[in-house]
């Protein structure tokens, strides 16, 4: 009896998932702009003496903390006022919602690195409070799962400047 139902409910579910997709142009040349603007602000060339260079990982003795700035934009705080931009490989929806960063590293004990995939997860979510099973996988975090990018050093006006931006979306 089930079996009738799976080829119109997949039927269904694709639609439903095709129209989720549809973008307002007005909106998606807005966010094209502001993409555009952002990446202008990131281009602006800092000393690579003082601000170093882009880095593909980070080891955990060099940052201390995260901000995030958007759903595809994070800022890593080091010692010493240092900061890093990591635009993420694709937008990160549940990036806002949470304020632990849970890596599944891929790179040697210590660092994180591009290409390394993690979910945001809050402190009263971690696993010693959530059922079963506790491990990487459907139930590993309540959020989506997101890929890391590069680390490029910016500094505290370049950060200013683009939250500037995403908030006058």
């Amino acid at each position: 009896m089930l079996a009738c139902f799976r080829i119109p409910m997949a039927i269904l579910v694709v639609t439903l998932l095709c129209a989720g997709c549809a973008v307002n142009p007005e909106v998606e040349a807005r966010r094209l702009a502001t993409e555009a603007e952002i990446d202008a602000i990131l281009s602006e060339p800092l000393d690579e003496e003082t601000y170093g260079k882009v880095q593909r990982c980070l080891s955990d003795h060099e940052y201390r903390n995260f901000r995030v700035l958007d759903d595809k934009r994070m800022i890593f705080e080091g010692r010493r006022g240092k900061l890093w931009i990591n635009t993420l490989r694709s937008r990160c929806p549940d990036l806002r919602h949470g304020t632990v960063l849970r890596v599944r590293s891929y790179s040697p004990m210590g660092r994180i690195c591009a290409l390394d995939t993690f979910a945001v997860d809050d402190w009263f979510t971690w696993p010693w409070y959530r059922r079963w099973p506790w491990h990487w996988g459907t139930a590993w975090s309540s959020g989506a799962t997101c890929m890391l990018g590069n680390f490029q050093p910016v500094t505290e006006a370049q950060v200013d400047a683009i939250k500037e931006l995403i908030r006058s979306r």
